[in-house]
């Protein structure tokens, strides 16, 4: 009787898990970069500096003004016109939703009462908020939220 010889075949059993765990890894680091600049609107704002307290909200409605006069809802650039049923539009999914106010720092005042009086009269807004910029240096002095409720 012959005796045959077997050969071992160097084939890939299973999966390498190290290359797959590399890649998902580096996916999601670029995910976690990435998200900031996603949820931001294109409209340069410069924010006024004040300490504050952050929110925890998660259902928050940012309305961003710069100081060349374009409007944003979140990430979509509006009109005026289109500020009131919009706003009315997303307040109307969540009652209980922030109205958060990012304006630029050299837009006049009278211009962000305007938008104070068109979202709490004409959209009824219940909860509003004003976005500053944090300082560098946080010490151990906290401010308060500004947070004006109705």
């Amino acid at each position: 009787m012959r005796r045959t010889k077997q050969i071992e075949d160097d084939s890939i059993v299973g999966i390498h898990i190290a290359p797959v765990i590399n890649v998902a890894m580096i996916v999601l680091l670029i995910l976690m970069i990435m998200v900031p600049f996603i949820n931001m609107p294109n409209i340069p704002v410069n924010l006024p500096r004040a300490v504050t307290i952050e929110g925890k909200e998660q259902k928050n409605i940012t309305i961003s003004y710069a100081k060349d006069g374009r409007l944003a809802l979140n990430t979509q650039e509006i009109s005026w016109e289109e500020l009131v049923p919009k706003l009315k539009y997303r307040l109307r999914e969540n009652r209980k939703a922030l109205v958060i106010i990012r304006a630029d720092k050299d837009v006049p005042y009278g211009e962000v009462e305007k938008i104070f009086d068109i979202v709490i009269k004409e959209a009824g807004a219940k909860r509003i908020a004003v976005a500053t910029e944090q300082p560098q240096n946080r010490g151990k002095r906290k401010g308060k939220f500004q947070n004006k409720e109705r």
